[in-house]
């Protein structure tokens, strides 16, 4: 009986069942050979005789590799259906029937096992975040931002996550809610500060509360930005827009800022 045929490509994964249940699934000549402790030459020999007397049907893969000087080599594998590997094992080896059993069993429900595809994409995701937070101290409404998307880019449900997030300074105790905050332009004019934001920038970051970053632009050039040291939570949070993700903009506590601008020598009028 004629043996169908098509050719694989040896640096390709080849699959022992097809993702999807339409597809039927096969287990490959050179597994058989592995399961039964047999030579894979003996297994393609009794297989063609099977197939030849019409008890099975397989299908032919030419399988490509080179050898040791880099020449293309083919090898002949053949791929068979549940059915026609018990036939098969049946007369190589019959003491390993339970084996195969127990491998066909494990490749179903391997099969049935919901795909998650996106399981390394999300830990990687993850772990930037975690590097992320790390380097720029994002406020955690911030940081919930930033996971909310992680879900949505990977198609699970963001409700899990808490509605909201408390922005506080550290000591300020877990009993209250978010600090009213502000930017520094606003700050200054509020409390009649006599400055702009640029040279008040400069003095936080001389006293060590605020410290310049860089990040990379579209055109890869690259582009400064402040963002608020360990030393400075206490008087404001590094907050991040989805526009720009990778730069934090420094908003400041407002009822600390008087506080603040006291430490680098500024007092209101």
């Amino acid at each position: 009986m004629p043996i169908s045929q098509h050719v694989v490509n040896s640096d390709r994964p080849r699959h022992e069942i097809a993702p999807s249940q339409n597809v039927a699934r096969t287990m490959s000549s050179q597994e058989i050979a592995k399961l039964t402790k047999k030579r894979h030459d003996n297994v393609k020999r009794l297989i063609e005789d099977l197939a030849a007397g019409g008890f099975v049907h397989p299908q032919s893969e030419d399988e490509w590799s080179t050898d040791k000087i880099g020449r293309p080599r083919a090898t002949r594998i053949y791929n068979v259906s549940e059915r026609d590997s018990y036939v098969i094992v049946a007369q190589l080896s019959p003491e390993f029937t339970g084996k195969l059993v127990d491998r066909w069993q494990y490749l179903e429900k391997k099969a049935q096992a919901p795909a998650l595809p996106t399981s390394i994409k999300v830990v990687g995701e993850l772990a930037i975040m975690e590097c992320y937070t790390r380097l720029l101290k994002p406020a955690p409404s911030s940081q919930m931002m930033m996971l909310t998307k992680i879900a949505e880019n990977n198609g699970l449900d963001p409700k899990f996550l808490p509605s909201y997030a408390v922005d506080a300074a550290p000591d300020a105790g877990d009993g209250g809610g978010s600090m009213p905050t502000k930017a520094l332009t606003a700050l200054l004019k509020d409390n009649s500060i006599a400055s702009t934001a640029a040279a008040f920038n400069r003095l936080l970051e001389r006293h060590g509360y605020l410290k310049t970053l860089e990040r990379k632009n579209s055109k890869q050039e690259m582009v400064p930005f402040w963002s608020i040291t360990e030393k400075g939570l206490r008087y404001g949070k590094n907050l991040t827009s989805p526009q720009s993700p990778r730069e934090t903009q420094p908003h400041w506590y407002v009822d600390r800022f008087l506080e603040l601008a006291g430490l680098v020598g500024k007092v209101g009028k």
